[in-house]
């Protein structure tokens, strides 16, 4: 290996140095300061030009970085506004359906000045093969007992079988044990609206007890009637919604959609009100 003072590269250097120095000087000495000012700058315009471009990029990349610290910002303030206006839309919409809860409560007291009634929440739901029961958050300490009629702002839900301190459950009259009097508010007519396994999936029920000269239509509603010990005279229950004749016993039956169930199915029923004394109905 060469010595590095004996190198090419050694004189090379030497020789530029010694031309940076130099040249100046003999330049300066003769009064051509500015051939040399010139040369300076042309030889400098680039790397001004060339480190400008360097400061634009960095000033831009820095403006990117920013704009996109301000978007960043603008959009959690945008996201948090958001969040209080749904907050906000569901907060009104619990006034709304509490506003209508409270409306069908008021209005089936009006209409039923006797009746006693307590409100209640469905806070649970208890399935099997053959039936459905609604869990209710009131029990044996706010008066409850088993029988007591239980109802939603559409008509009858069912009646209560079980009760405790706190809690009670109630099946629906779309359940295959359930039977109850009724009557056709438009005719008058009085028959027993049964409940059925294969039925309750479509969410009706059955009019037994029709002979062939019924006078039940399309579109009558039916009517508790008030005999035994369960349901009060005058509940809404449902409609007729079809008629069908049985050549065989040479009878009607008629099919009732409960009005509870009517609009919505049994997983959105979320409050009911369960008449807990009333007025007996007697025939005059």
């Amino acid at each position: 290996m060469k010595p590095y003072f004996k190198s090419k590269f050694f004189y090379i250097i030497t020789a530029l140095t010694l031309a940076a120095v130099i040249i100046p000087t003999v330049l300066c000495s003769m009064g051509l300061t500015g051939v040399l000012r010139s040369a300076v700058c042309s030889i400098m315009s680039p790397l001004r030009r060339g480190a400008q471009n360097i400061v634009d990029s960095i000033d831009g990349y820095a403006s990117y970085f920013y704009e996109f610290d301000r978007l960043v910002e603008e959009n959690e303030k945008l996201r948090a506004e958001r969040d209080e206006l749904l907050e906000e839309v569901h907060k009104s919409r619990e006034l709304e359906e509490q506003y209508d809860w409270i409306s069908e409560y008021l209005e089936l007291k009006m209409q039923h000045t006797d009746y006693k009634m307590t409100p209640a929440d469905v806070c649970g739901r208890e399935s099997g093969n053959y039936s459905t029961a609604f869990i209710l958050d009131v029990g044996s300490s706010s008066g409850i007992r088993r029988n007591m009629t239980v109802v939603t702002g559409a008509g009858i839900l069912g009646y209560i079988t079980e009760v405790g301190g706190t809690w009670s459950k109630a099946r629906s009259v779309l359940e295959s044990s359930s039977a109850l009097g009724v009557y056709d508010e438009r005719s008058g007519e009085s028959c027993v609206m049964e409940g059925d396994y294969m039925l309750a999936r479509e969410g009706i029920c059955r009019l037994s007890y029709l002979d062939e000269s019924s006078d039940v239509q399309v579109g009558d509603r039916i009517l508790t009637n008030g005999y035994g010990s369960v349901y009060p005279r005058g509940l809404t229950v449902g409609y007729v919604e079809r008629i069908e004749e049985n050549e065989y016993t040479r009878s009607l039956v008629a099919y009732v959609r409960p009005s509870a169930f009517a609009d919505t199915d049994t997983d959105k029923i979320s409050q009911v009100m369960i008449i807990t004394d009333y007025e007996t109905y007697t025939e005059d």
